[in-house]
């Protein structure tokens, strides 16, 4: 079976973002690599990149939610991601 271009693309980022933690010696965990995944987003100039770096940050962060609350719902985006949405939205 085939994987999509953007099931391709997610791979390279996640491991771009795992790399940079394991250079910069930082702690590798979920929510570190939430952290790198944001500031990634956050300096991204192709839209398609910022487009699938959203969809792996709401995943990740979907899953740390429903494994602490058991729930199934997704939790809102963090900090960084959410204000840099609603920056997108006041710019005309």
């Amino acid at each position: 079976m085939k994987r999509s271009d953007d099931e391709q693309l997610t791979d390279e980022i996640i491991g771009e973002a795992a790399l940079s933690l394991l250079n910069s010696n930082s702690a590798i965990n979920t929510r570190a690599l939430v952290a790198r995944l944001e500031a990634m987003f956050i300096s991204e100039q192709e839209v398609r990149r910022r487009n699938v770096l959203q969809k792996i940050i709401a995943e990740i962060e979907g899953n740390i939610s429903q494994s602490l609350t058991g729930k199934t719902e997704k939790k809102a985006p963090s900090g960084a991601v959410k204000t840099q949405r609603l920056n997108e939205k006041n710019v005309h």
